[in-house]
This record gives structure tokens, C-alpha cells and sequence, in this order.
């Protein structure tokens, strides 16, 4: 995971990016980065919102996939999103977080440039399950919060793209031969939640994705290796089959011996999957 963050950071060390408040949070500003492509456009750029990974208890914006970042060149705007850390704020500050910062940059769309009707979220490992459920949760009251100036703008995203995201916590099994544990009173689970989701499976329904797909999600495309041993690849096989049961359009890409952070997603065909996703989703606004 350190090693795909930095090809991203070497890629976008040619480009300084536009550094703005969306809300206050916890006492402190919460801030994104706003990529831009080199050559400037005449038209409103479509958004990649990207949060980043780091179990909810480390990491930072800075931290982005270089896939992500190839896409600049491709005609996308870049935005990296700060959240709340689980040592400063547990579940649901985290989404109230992600929300503003969707409803900040809707409002803010004709000034920065942007084009207000293509925010798609994206995300790797906790930054994969952040965008998940900005895919599934746009009406959800007790997940929009009310933070920000903005509360009269949509939250709803037109697309996610999810590397190894955490779907369902209480899906993984408490036997899951992998280097965590769910269930565990240190688990990033528990201390995201505040609780083990041994005691609070209410509290774990409401920050796991798959509990609230539906029927208006837009467009999913999840990657996953069968070989991850943080986030179990049937994390993302039930993800998709629960999006397509509901009717929505959802793709799943699960790679043989891909591992958890692993810098071959931005390689080759995972690579080139992504960036046809992305062009797709884009288009079809």
C-alpha cells in the first residue's frame, strides 16, 4: 500500500494543487486537495473525489493511487479529501465528513471549474469503503449529517470505484485466516465504531455498504485480489452481487494473487479496466 501511494505522489509531484476548507469538523478544518490537468479546458472537468486508505487511523490525503492520478492527463479533475482519523472521531463523522465535502464541491462546482453532475468517488482499502457508501447512501438521514454551508446540495455521487473495500464487517468471518482481526478489542474496526462489532451489530449495519444497497446507485466497478490478507476478496464479490441483485450496473475485477495494496492494480489490465470505467461513467453523464 506505501509503495502504490508513492508511484501516485511521484506522479503528481508536477502539479501543485489548490488546497481549500469544505468544512470544520472535530474543531479543525477539514481540507481537499484539487488536482487540475495540465492543459486547462474550456469545459467543466468531471471529478474524481478520492479518499484515501489507512485502516480510519492513519494516512493522509497526500497518499493517492497512481491509476487515479493518470487520470489527469485523461481529462479529470483529482480531489483529495481529509477525513476525520478514528483517534479523533468515530463512525458516522467520517461519512457526515464525505458528504460535505460532495456538497461543497456541487456548490463550488461553476467557480473551481467543475462539472457538478460527475463526482465520482474512489477509494483504496477504508478510502474504498468511504466511496462505497457515498454510492449507497445519498438519502440516508443519519448518514448525511449536517455539516458544511451547504446542506441544501445533493449528496448523491455518479459513480464509485473501489479497490478492496470493506463492504460488510460482520460478513468476515471471526475464523478469516488473515493478519486481522475483525472482532478484536485493537481491531481498526473497533476503534472506527467505537465498539466491537461483536456488541454492536446495529452500529456495524450502518458503516457497512452492503447493508444499504438499493436500486439507486450508480455505476460500481470493485477490485479485489483473492491473495488480500487485510480485507477478504468476498468483501467485494458479495458487494457486487448484492449492487446487481438491485439492478445496478456493477463490475468486479478479482485477480489471482493480488494482495492487499498491491502496486500491480496500477498496471496493465486492472489499470486499463479503471480508466475504461472511468471514461464510461463520464460520458454517460
Amino acid at each position: 500500500m506505501v509503495y502504490s501511494a508513492i508511484l501516485g505522489r511521484a506522479y503528481l509531484s508536477k502539479f501543485t494543487p489548490e488546497a481549500l476548507c469544505y468544512c470544520h469538523s472535530e474543531g479543525e478544518e477539514r481540507l481537499l486537495d484539487i488536482y487540475r490537468p495540465v492543459s486547462p479546458s474550456a469545459e467543466p472537468l468531471p471529478v474524481i473525489v478520492w479518499f484515501h486508505g489507512g485502516a480510519w487511523k492513519m494516512g493522509n490525503r497526500k497518499a493517492i493511487e497512481r491509476i487515479a492520478a493518470e487520470q489527469l492527463a485523461r481529462g479529470f479533475a483529482l480531489v483529495s479529501v481529509s477525513y476525520s482519523l478514528s483517534d479523533v472521531a468515530q463512525w458516522p463523522v467520517q461519512c457526515h465528513e464525505a458528504k460535505a465535502a460532495i456538497r461543497y464541491l456541487r456548490a463550488n462546482a461553476d467557480t473551481l471549474g467543475l462539472n457538478s453532475d460527475m463526482l465520482i468517488a474512489a477509494g483504496m482499502s477504508a478510502g474504498g469503503h468511504m466511496a462505497c457508501m457515498l454510492g449507497v447512501s445519498a438519502e440516508h438521514e443519519q448518514l448525511n449529517g449536517q455539516l458544511g454551508e451547504h446542506l441544501d446540495q445533493s449528496n448523491q455521487v455518479q459513480g464509485v470505484l473501489a479497490l478492496y473495500p470493506p463492504t460488510d464487517f460482520l460478513a468476515v468471518l471471526k475464523d478469516f485466516d488473515g493478519l486481522l482481526d475483525y472482532y478484536a478489542e485493537d481491531s481498526p474496526v473497533t476503534a472506527l465504531l467505537g465498539e466491537s462489532i461483536a456488541t454492536a451489530p446495529q452500529k456495524s449495519d450502518l458503516a457497512s455498504p452492503l447493508k444499504l444497497v438499493q436500486s439507486s446507485c450508480p455505476p460500481t466497478f470493485l477490485l479485489h485480489g483473492d491473495a488480500d490478507p487485510i480485507v477478504p476478496v468476498e468483501q467485494s464479490v458479495m458487494m457486487h452481487e448484492a449492487l446487481l441483485s438491485a439492478g445496478v450496473d456493477s463490475q468486479l475485477m478479482c485477480i489471482a494473487g493480488y494482495t492487499h495494496g498491491d502496486y500491480r492494480f496500477n498496471r496493465d489490465e486492472p489499470a486499463a479496466r479503471m480508466s475504461a470505467f472511468l471514461k464510461k461513467t463520464a460520458l454517460n453523464q
